[in-house]
């Protein structure tokens, strides 16, 4: 017995030939798919983050909610002899300067603005243009018209506006012209009072105009003496 296990270790005596032994593979572990899943909801929420700044991106943008037709009013009034005017009911109002140099901007939640600035300029201009009127002529020729026509902005290159037509106003005669300015449409109004004149831009998004027009309209009619 000790014979035969002496003659088959003598057989392998050189270890390259012995027989090797096959190793065993281990089993590979199944990988587990919560890492995926988690990466993949971190990325659905990074997705739906993205959206919602995309939208609210778009609504800024575009200037909050579309507006709503005016049907309750306020009213401004400087604290000295000046102007007065109604305005939407809700806008926000802010008044500052001294004359006679006064300002009104009004604004609502949908980017519509209204702004009512007086200058001496205008008047000083009017005083010359009508210094020798002395007849009746025709509204273009109006002191007031030649006023309009001076204070027309000749910046930016993207405002255009419509030829002007004359609007009553509590201080009489003024001349309003509609622009476009970009993606937004407005009335430009010029309006003389007894020592100094105003300029009044009132806009709003293209989309808003058909139904803020009536309210710009009715701020400019309105506007009239204010103050004690």
């Amino acid at each position: 017995m000790k014979r035969a296990e002496r003659y088959e270790e003598d057989e392998y005596e050189d270890e390259d030939e012995a027989p090797r032994k096959k190793k065993k593979k281990k089993k590979k572990q199944a990988a587990s798919p919560w890492p995926k899943i988690a990466a993949f909801g971190a990325a659905g929420v990074a997705g739906v983050g993205v959206i919602a700044l995309l939208i609210w991106v778009v609504v800024q943008a575009g200037g909050g909610s579309p507006a709503t037709p005016v049907n309750a009013w306020e009213k401004y009034a400087t604290d000295e002899m000046g102007f007065a005017f109604e305005y939407p009911a809700g806008w926000g109002c802010k008044g500052y300067g001294k004359s006679p140099n006064r300002e009104a901007e009004i604004k609502s939640r949908s980017t519509a603005k209204i702004n009512v600035k007086e200058n001496l300029v205008g008047s000083l201009v009017a005083d010359i243009a009508g210094a020798n009127a002395g007849q009746q002529v025709d509204d273009s020729r109006l002191p007031v018209s030649r006023v309009h026509e001076m204070r027309r902005p000749k910046e930016p290159a993207s405002y255009q506006e419509s030829p002007a037509v004359t609007v009553m106003t509590k201080f009489g005669k003024g001349r309003m012209s509609a622009y476009t300015d970009g993606s937004r449409r407005g009335y430009r109004v010029t309006v003389l009072m007894h020592q100094s004149a105003l300029d009044i831009f009132c806009d709003c998004r293209a989309s808003d105009w058909d139904v803020l027009r009536p309210a710009f309209e009715h701020v400019i009619q309105s506007i009239g003496l204010g103050g004690g």
